[in-house]
């Protein structure tokens, strides 16, 4: 294996100072899942602290992750069954949701429908080739048109 990288993070439950390492394989290609560094920072610069939407975001993101890699990532949502889950009220989720959307943090497959997905930019899961195929062609394109 080899060392992605190294970098200390604050354990948001403890305070405790824990360094991450993320290790990717050799020449594998595999599923992967992507959450954009920039994204982490945002987040916490916009809610602060691990409130009810940091929590609500950390619930879609475990749900996106369990979805099948080719599905579209849209997840449908019962707010009774994310207060439950969360130990909250199902005014407070449909709080929260309100806030990620307000923030852009996630979209709606349509308004009055309880379908929603973190929004690509800050979250990507696919096959590892794929990813960087996609990554090369969008640096191509800015070249091309910068």
């Amino acid at each position: 294996m080899a060392v992605v990288f190294r970098k200390e993070v604050i354990d948001p439950n403890t305070g405790e100072i824990i360094e991450a390492v993320a290790f990717i394989p050799e020449h594998r290609d595999k599923d992967f899942a992507k959450i954009y560094k920039l994204f982490s920072k945002k987040l916490l610069e916009d809610l602060g602290t691990i409130n009810g939407e940091a929590k609500l975001l950390f619930w879609l993101i475990a749900k996106t992750l369990e979805l099948p890699i080719q599905s579209d990532l849209w997840i449908p949502v019962d707010y009774n069954e994310v207060a439950k889950e969360l130990n909250v009220s199902v005014v407070s989720i449909k709080r929260y949701f309100k806030r990620l959307l307000d923030l852009g943090y996630i979209e709606q497959y349509q308004k009055r429908q309880k379908i929603f997905r973190i929004k690509p930019d800050y979250l990507y899961k696919g096959i590892l080739s794929k990813y960087q195929n996609d990554q090369i062609e969008a640096l191509i394109r800015k070249a091309s048109t910068g």
